[in-house]
């Protein structure tokens, strides 16, 4: 349920907080409340002992910022001696936390519990107990649900290559002696997505297609026979791929083209191969597996097929909002899952692809750094856990406000306008498709302000928005390189959505509001009129929301593209 401004008009807000403690649910309010439970024909004393809690949500100007999202709590738990508690081993850290609200009228309301307005939801982490001259039951702690709370890894244990899961190992080092690629302590990649396939450039106007980058390392787990009876077993991925077959290279270029196929390793996991043997593949074009420790193999994609798959829902992961959910349930942390699945058909129009084989590497990190800061999308950590919402400027020509707000006595700016912390930017050069045998990137595209319209070409384009931005700043350049990019529509859907965002700065005003304005939500996108800014319905996002001493805080991103804000001339 979401509030709408007629359900607070003379009403007061009453929080509520939820813990799981030991499998006992303690229930805490603002104010002391009763609140029916229409399901199970209960009704829910809320006991009051909490203070109105610090809340606290932003989001990083498309990009991703969860740890900057928190709640304050301090409760006093009435039948709790949390330093009995901690004499004991047991503590509060990491249950479960949810904080919502109801709108009382004479000390009652007509909410019930699923009615109740989530407002954040998360883990118990940091408490602070034993504070001199405060009962035994007092506690103080943040709810959180960041990093802090789980750093969950991308790759399993599993991933890693040694005799315990791979027997053929210890087979080969007793028969073919020192003359082996000796992979134990090397880990199978993750392989996902679309990859392998890019663009070059055939002349100064056109492109071609090429599928036989050398993508994904691939490694020896298993060999039998010998000399011209040789078969060699090379692991290619954990889990199933969608690709058939596959092409393998050697590090001299000799490669062979064979079907895929799956097995089962001693730890009951499943993982992708493929094999060679003189005379029996598909295509042998001088593969020479000499066996020698020097020697590597890569592994092509292009022609074939994609990596691995959702293995819960059988989707391709090449699609942003695909891989977004995949990843969030990899992570173990709480997600709106709906407001994904919303926007997944946009998300899923961004493609992406790649490997990864690095074991420290953390899932959520990751996916922060190389999946969501190059979508369109606000993310932050919303009632029911992370959430998204599409950024102001995914679509420059067509902005459809959720409300259309009034400057008054109840919503009054605070602070003058000013800058966000956005670095201009008009020429946006992405390199992408990324070679792992070679290290380095296969294509570029570049959007560039100064380039001349007889010299575009698939590989250089200009936009609107970077030239207003190039006429107000001057040449602002910035390089991306894409390492899990294959698709040349995909990089220039980011360019384009970083020159949006970027290209005309950021500024923001701040805003002081009744409690009836509640309702707003970070992320959501807003009409403005301001008499004192000169603005008349003027397109703004809001990119923070604050409670404390009985009012919300509002920081506004004002939108200053003339083509989403036409001023009058």
């Amino acid at each position: 349920m979401r509030l709408h401004p007629d359900d607070i008009q003379g009403k007061e807000l009453c929080y509520l907080l939820t813990i799981d403690y030991l499998g006992k649910t303690y229930r805490f309010s603002t104010i002391p409340i009763d609140i029916d439970d229409p399901q199970t024909g209960q009704t829910h004393r809320y006991n009051g002992g909490l203070g109105d809690p610090s809340i606290e949500q932003q989001t990083s100007i498309v990009g991703f910022n969860i740890e900057a999202n928190s709640v304050s709590i301090e409760v006093v738990f009435d039948d709790v001696n949390w330093i009995a508690e901690w004499l004991a081993n047991r503590t509060l850290e990491l249950s479960p936390a949810v904080l919502s609200m109801v709108m009382v009228s004479n000390g009652k309301t007509s909410f019930t519990e699923q009615d109740k307005i989530p407002l954040f939801a998360g883990k118990v982490v940091d408490p602070i107990i034993g504070t001199p001259r405060k009962a035994m039951g007092n506690i103080i702690f943040s709810i959180e649900n960041g990093l802090n709370v789980t750093k969950r890894k991308l790759m399993a244990n599993s991933f890693e290559i040694d005799p315990f899961v791979f027997p053929g190992l210890d087979q080969r080092a007793a028969t073919l002696g020192r003359m082996i690629q000796y992979p134990v302590g090397k880990y199978v990649p993750w392989v996902f997505g679309a990859l392998g396939e890019w663009y070059v450039r055939n002349t100064s106007k056109s492109f071609e297609t090429l599928k036989d980058a050398k993508v994904t390392p691939t490694y020896i787990i298993d060999t039998t026979g010998s000399g011209v009876s040789l078969e060699i077993t090379l692991i290619l991925a954990m889990g199933d791929v969608a690709a058939s077959r596959i092409t393998i290279f050697d590090q001299d270029g000799g490669n062979f083209t064979n079907y895929i196929s799956t097995a089962i390793n001693e730890d009951g996991i499943m993982y992708s191969y493929t094999t060679y043997q003189l005379g029996s593949v598909l295509s042998d074009n001088g593969f020479t597996p000499a066996l020698d420790e020097d020697q590597t193999f890569w592994a092509s994609w292009g022609e074939h097929g994609e990596g691995g798959q959702d293995p819960i829902t059988g989707q391709s992961l090449s699609g942003g909002g695909n891989l977004c959910i995949y990843l969030l349930e990899l992570t173990g942390l709480q997600f709106n899952r709906s407001a994904w699945e919303g926007l997944r058909p946009v998300l899923n129009r961004y493609k992406f692809g790649g490997y990864v084989n690095d074991p420290d590497v953390i899932a959520l990190e990751w996916m922060q750094e190389n999946i969501i800061a190059n979508l369109p999308i606000e993310v932050f950590n919303g009632p029911d856990g992370i959430e998204p919402r599409l950024n102001l400027y995914y679509q420059s020509e067509q902005v459809n406000p959720s409300f259309h707000i009034l400057e008054s006595g109840m919503f009054q700016v605070v602070t003058g306008l000013q800058p966000l912390d956005v670095e201009p930017v008009n020429k946006v050069t992405v390199k992408y498709g990324y070679e792992g045998q070679n290290n380095h990137f296969l294509s570029t595209i570049t959007i560039d302000p100064t380039v001349s319209a007889k010299d575009v070409n698939p590989f250089l384009a200009k936009d609107p928005v970077s030239d207003i931005s190039y006429s107000r700043f001057g040449l602002r350049e910035v390089v991306l390189e894409l390492p899990f990019v294959w698709d040349m529509n995909t990089a220039y859907r980011i360019a384009r959505d970083k020159i949006r965002i970027s290209g005309l700065g950021a500024y923001g005003i701040e805003i002081q509001a009744f409690p009836a304005f509640g309702y707003l939500d970070v992320g959501d996108v807003i009409s403005f009129t301001s008499t004192q800014f000169g603005l008349n319905e003027h397109k703004c996002q809001v990119v923070s929301k604050s409670w404390n001493n009985g009012q919300w805080r509002f920081i506004l991103h004002l939108e200053s593209n003339p083509l989403v804000n036409p001023r009058l001339v």
